[in-house]
């Protein structure tokens, strides 16, 4: 049973909904988002299952909730529950984030624009002259794909054991896009694990998504996972003497615009920045 806090008068409820849920990090960036803005909201997780998504978006209806962050295992289930889709959502076939527009409840898919915004922010440069190496092909590789195409960086390099994965994935990114492999990899500015080797808790979180004798001390590596903060694979590409960024960033970025297509606002990102990093560390 899909169960929402009840909502009042004098605050607004938005949610993450998944299944597991309870590792989320969302709830506590999103209600710091909104005691920076002195915004009377208030972010739950709440555990959905597959079988159970027509109900939960049922009671957004009923309940009049006013934001849904939507992660695995419903961000295709949910599709056919809404009311329409952004492109960016409809080329990816997934939703992250679930917005009302007017009576309309629409979906969304912030990950591939939180990234390259994520990535302008920390290399304060612009990214048109720059070769991108995306390590996977999956649902995250793909949002990422997609927004740099839209961005026109120089080149996207896409490698993946699957090759026909690898085409549907560098087809995303336009005509700077192509499949690659591992030795592809020392000719990119920037290369990115978008798989969840390395992830903490896992069977893999001591695999390396790439063999770092591929990598160099002029590139900046960048691993989607963000549990831990620094994996083993940035450890090895920071022992190279890469510049390294976790996938907080793009975590963070994403959620950003989520909160934006909700409240209309912007909100400053240090302080949420710290918070999480706290979180993480802990």
């Amino acid at each position: 049973m899909v169960e929402f806090p009840e909502s009042n008068r004098q605050e607004f409820i938005a949610a993450v909904v998944g299944k597991p849920i309870t590792h989320s990090l969302s709830p506590l960036i999103h209600n710091t988002a909104f005691k920076q803005e002195n915004l009377n909201w208030g972010y739950y997780a709440v555990e959905v299952s597959v079988n159970e998504i027509s109900e939960c978006i049922n009671a957004v209806r009923e309940k009049n909730i006013r934001g849904l962050s939507v992660t695995m295992p419903l961000k295709e289930a949910v599709i056919p529950y809404l009311d329409g889709l952004t492109e960016t959502a409809i080329k990816l076939n997934a939703v992250n984030c679930v917005f009302w527009d007017g009576d309309n409840l629409i979906g969304a898919n912030t990950d591939g624009d939180g990234f390259v915004n994520a990535l302008k922010s920390q290399l304060n440069q612009p990214l048109n002259q720059k070769s991108l190496a995306i390590v996977g092909a999956g649902g995250a590789a793909r949002s990422v794909i997609n927004s740099l195409g839209k961005d026109l960086v120089k080149e996207i390099i896409v490698v993946n054991r699957s090759n026909s994965k690898a085409k549907e994935a560098a087809y995303l990114g336009g005509p700077n896009a192509r499949v690659g492999s591992y030795e592809d990899l020392a000719a990119c500015d920037i290369v990115v694990n978008s798989t969840p080797l390395g992830m903490a808790g896992t069977p893999t979180e001591s695999l390396l998504p790439v063999p770092v004798e591929f990598l160099s001390a002029s590139q900046t590596v960048i691993d989607l996972v963000y549990n831990p903060i620094e994996t083993e694979f940035l450890q090895q590409a920071k022992g190279l003497g890469a510049s390294t960024f976790s996938g907080l960033g793009m975590l963070i970025h994403q959620a950003l615009l989520q909160f934006l297509l909700w409240t209309g606002q912007n909100t400053s990102i240090e302080g949420i920045e710290n918070v999480i990093s706290d979180a993480v560390g802990r």
